[in-house]
């Protein structure tokens, strides 16, 4: 038999070997993916590791919750969100997410700060959290949003101190943050207010605060005044890769991807 093997034939062998050994990278796809910027510390690490193990790439935006729903609305190109289990839910109404798929990836609660540096009040129960509210000289808010409404922290800020009693007592003190800036994270000014000696102290989402530059995290609120924004993610009805999405949803619930939750100030769900 012949052991000389037609060049043709050979360089047939050469590329199933190269196939077999080779990652496929002809069916890899960009995802494009509007994420809650609360958890984009936590995007930060996990996604570098999906693409490595996929193949696949990720084309990430961080907005508030609001601001994505309203990209999906219009019809903008997105293969992924992560919103709010309600805006989700609205979503869905809307027939703008693909209503089988709803999976929660994270959540967040909320914590006090202060200036970096500066002194940390005892906030380990209602009644010291309420007294270190009353002994504040100023207190840091969110601005209320071009329709009047509140986003979820300026609403769990308002709620906070009615439930502990100190509404009209704090009335003067409150010092509002300015809105963001074109290219700026939503919740930057209030951190940058009280970073830069505007405001004495202030509540945000943990996960904001532990990368926000110029503030200390002093603790998170009473297990009494605690609350949770869960981070859900959804597949738009106009998503043109929804593969490769379910793909990165399931990486996002793996055990390496949850594993880092905590150093990031978030929870699994």
């Amino acid at each position: 038999m012949n052991s000389i093997l037609r060049p043709s034939l050979h360089l047939a062998l050469v590329a199933g070997v190269l196939t077999s050994i080779v990652p496929d990278r002809a069916r890899a796809a960009e995802i494009t993916f509007l994420c809650a910027a609360a958890i984009e510390p936590w995007m930060h690490d996990v996604i570098p590791k999906f693409e490595k193990a996929s193949g696949h790439s990720v084309k990430s935006t961080f907005l508030v919750i609001n601001d994505i729903a309203e990209h999906v609305r219009k019809g903008e190109v997105s293969d992924l969100v992560a919103v709010s289990p309600p805006l989700w839910e609205v979503l869905r109404r809307e027939g703008k997410l693909d209503q089988d798929i709803r999976i929660a990836i994270a959540k967040v609660g909320y914590g006090v700060f202060v200036k970096k540096g500066a002194a940390r009040p005892d906030i380990s129960s209602v009644d010291a959290l309420k007294r270190a509210l009353l002994n504040a000289r100023s207190i840091a808010f969110f601005p209320l949003r071009p329709d009047g409404g509140r986003g979820p922290t300026g609403a769990y800020q308002v709620r906070l101190v009615e439930q502990v009693g100190i509404s009209a007592d704090i009335k003067q003190k409150i010092v509002e943050s300015n809105r963001p800036r074109p290219g700026q994270v939503v919740s930057a000014p209030i951190f940058e207010l009280v970073a830069n000696g505007g405001a004495e102290i202030g509540v945000a989402m943990i996960s904001e605060i532990l990368q926000a530059p110029g503030v200390d995290l002093v603790g998170p609120v009473p297990p009494e005044l605690r609350d949770f924004i869960v981070f859900t993610t959804g597949v738009p009805t106009t998503a043109r890769e929804p593969t490769a999405a379910k793909a990165l949803i399931d990486f996002l619930i793996s055990r390496d991807a949850a594993s880092v939750l905590k150093s990031k100030g978030l929870e699994q769900p």
